[in-house]
């Protein structure tokens, strides 16, 4: 299959502006998981009527986020959470699938510290309004907070497509399907128990406790094979062979960390293997990444 450019693209003045690139990359300046797919599905052609690289159904499919449930204690010494790095401490000892516990997969703890807005949203979230929110605000500096980071599994009706919605540039709005699985409510029913524990246990006079999601990734994953997956072991998309994907829109799976430091791990490795020529490496089983592509091979 050939490549589909040059690129034609709309810039905010409005004004269309033509790019031509041997070895293109599409990425969005947050690097999470939906305006990838969005520009995906958007892009149609007579050979891609159902949007670039979306041959296969698969483009915008297996969304993820992270349960992200936090709970504050209170104690009736000052603790000014706020004057530490939010995640200073954080454990793993749930992180690995343990069939005890009754679902795949786990979660990771860590201190969390919510500036006096962040304080406030929490406080609204567990459902204070007006004289109690006030109360609460002013009792900030005796409240530590602690959460959670669930690895929730990827399935693929967890999905992005368009909108009937347009933006101001009359394109179609992304539209996010997600629907938790049972798995997911037992890892989350049970992480919040945990922290929830920890609190009581440390002694704490008052608990508030919500539940919030974190860390959109994936809709153009990395798979071995063009029916089941958008890129390659490179990033490299299998539909169209000169285009690359960036973002964290190509992770497969989630993790209970923050993804921003694989996202860039990941966009770093893409570089030097462009650089090197080694991402253009039309091996099957290097794009299949069943072996290491080497630097500079290019077949």
């Amino acid at each position: 299959m050939g490549a589909d450019w040059p690129i034609e693209y709309e810039d905010l003045r409005p004004h269309y502006e033509q790019v031509e690139a041997e070895l293109p990359v599409a990425g969005q300046d947050w690097p999470w998981g939906y305006e990838t797919p969005r520009l995906l599905l958007a892009s149609v052609s007579r050979r891609f009527p159902h949007g670039l690289c979306n041959h296969a159904d698969q483009v915008g499919r297996y969304i993820m986020v992270q349960g992200a449930t936090q709970t504050a204690g209170r104690w009736p010494y000052e603790l000014r959470m706020y004057k530490a790095p939010p995640p200073e401490i954080s454990s793993e000892q749930f992180y690995e699938t343990d069939p005890g516990r009754g679902f795949a997969r786990g979660f990771s703890i860590q201190t969390v510290s919510p500036m006096p807005i962040g304080w406030a949203e929490h406080v609204l979230a567990d459902g204070h309004w007006g004289r109690a929110l006030r109360e609460y605000m002013r009792d900030y500096n005796h409240w530590a907070t602690i959460g959670v980071l669930n690895e929730l599994l990827p399935h693929p009706d967890n999905r992005i497509t368009l909108a009937d919605e347009t933006d101001p540039y009359g394109q179609p709005v992304a539209r996010m399907d997600y629907t938790l699985s049972d798995n997911d409510k037992a890892n989350m029913a049970y992480s919040t128990k945990v922290i929830t524990d920890i609190l009581h246990a440390a002694e704490a006079q008052d608990v508030l406790t919500i539940q919030r999601f974190a860390h959109l990734i994936g809709g153009a994953r990395t798979g071995s094979s063009a029916e089941h997956s958008v890129v390659d072991a490179n990033q490299r998309a299998w539909a169209v062979p000169n285009l690359f994907l960036a973002d964290g829109s190509v992770c497969p799976t989630q993790g209970s960390a923050n993804p921003a430091l694989t996202i860039m791990a990941l966009a770093s490795r893409l570089a030097q293997r462009m650089a090197s020529g080694a991402a253009m490496n039309d091996d099957p089983a290097v794009r299949a990444g069943r072996t290491r592509s080497v630097a500079g091979s290019r077949r």
